[in-house]
C-alpha cells in the first residue's frame, strides 16, 4: 500500500536472486495505521507475522513478507525520538517464519500542538520536512479522524484551523506521517533492514541446508575481570534454524572474553 517495494526489492534481487511482489488488493491498514485510528491487533512482531500471513490471500506463493515499523519518543529522553523497524518472512513450503529487526534514531518524528492562528506553525512544518516529508493533522480532543493526504502549507494550516476549533482545549496536533511512501528517512531504513533480512536468507543452515540460519538469541554471564563470577555483560551470541530447529552459540563479535570489575556485584 506504501511503496515499500521500492526500497525492500533491490537487495533482495541482489543477494539471493529473488523478486519481491507486491500482494494485490490487500489492505493492510486493517492491522493498524501509523496516524492512529486503527489500533495494532497486537505487538509488532506478531502484526508483522500476521500482515505476512495475509501474502497467501491473494498469491499463490510460498513466501510471504511484511513490514511493520514504531516510532515516538525515547522514555528516558522525550526530546530524542527513535523507531524500531519490524520485517517478517514465511516460507511455507519449508516451515521457516523469520523476525529481522533493528532499531534507529535516523528518524525526524515530530509531535506538536498549535492554537489556531499560531505563527510558529510555518517554522514547525518547515523543521518536519513538508512537504518532501508528509504530516497529519488532528484534534487534540480526539484522535479518532486525523487529516491525511495534505500536499500544500496551505493544506496544513487549513486544516490545523478547523482541527483547533473543533478541539475542547482549542488545539490542534500537528504530527509526522510515517508511512514509508511519504517518508524518505524511513525508506533509507527499511533499505537498510533489507539487506540484512536478505543476507540471513543467504545464510543457509550447517545441518539441514535451509535458509535464514542467523541470530536468535544471546546468554549472558560474561565473568568478570578481576573474580571471575557471571555478570550482566552477553557472553556469547545464539545462532538458529527456524526450519529444523538447530541452534549453536558464537563469541561475541567484539572478541571480549570479560567484563569490566565495575559492572560486578561481588567486587562493586
Amino acid at each position: 500500500m506504501h511503496a515499500k517495494e521500492r526500497a525492500i526489492a533491490p537487495p533482495f534481487r541482489r543477494v539471493i536472486g529473488a523478486e519481491v511482489v507486491v500482494a494485490p488488493q490487500l489492505d493492510t491498514d486493517e492491522l493498524g495505521t501509523f496516524s492512529g485510528e486503527v489500533p495494532r491487533p497486537d505487538a509488532l512482531v506478531e502484526t508483522s507475522l500476521l500482515k505476512a500471513e495475509m501474502v497467501f490471500r491473494t498469491l499463490d506463493v510460498d513466501c510471504g513478507m511484511a513490514n511493520e515499523g514504531s516510532y515516538g519518543p525515547i522514555d528516558r529522553l522525550p526530546l530524542n525520538p527513535a523507531g524500531v523497524e519490524i520485517m517478517a518472512f514465511i516460507d511455507r513450503k519449508r516451515g521457516i517464519r523469520l523476525i529481522e529487526t533493528l532499531v534507529t534514531h535516523r528518524t525526524i518524528w515530530r509531535l506538536m500542538r498549535f492554537k489556531a492562528g499560531d505563527p510558529d506553525r510555518l517554522l514547525a512544518l518547515k523543521g518536519m520536512g513538508f512537504p518532501q516529508y508528509g504530516v497529519f493533522v488532528g484534534c487534540n480532543s480526539d484522535m479518532s479522524a486525523p487529516v491525511k493526504g495534505l500536499e500544500t502549507v496551505g493544506e496544513v494550516i487549513s486544516a490545523m484551523d478547523r482541527e483547533a476549533r473543533r478541539s475542547d482545549d482549542g488545539k490542534a496536533v500537528l504530527y509526522s506521517d510515517m508511512r514509508a511512501h511519504r517518508n524518505p528517512m524511513r525508506m533509507k531504513v527499511l533499505r537498510a533492514l533489507s539487506w540484512k533480512l536478505a543476507w540471513r536468507l543467504a545464510t543457509l543452515c550447517p545441518k539441514c541446508q535451509a535458509p535464514g540460519f542467523g541470530s536468535i538469541g544471546s546468554r549472558r554471564g560474561l565473568p568478570c575481570e578481576s573474580c571471575g563470577d557471571p555478570t550482566h555483560y552477553v557472553h556469547f551470541e545464539i545462532d538458529g534454524c527456524s526450519a529444523c530447529g538447530h541452534a549453536a552459540a558464537r563469541p561475541r563479535k567484539d572478541g571480549r572474553r570479560t567484563a569490566p570489575k565495575l559492572s560486578c556485584r561481588a567486587c562493586k
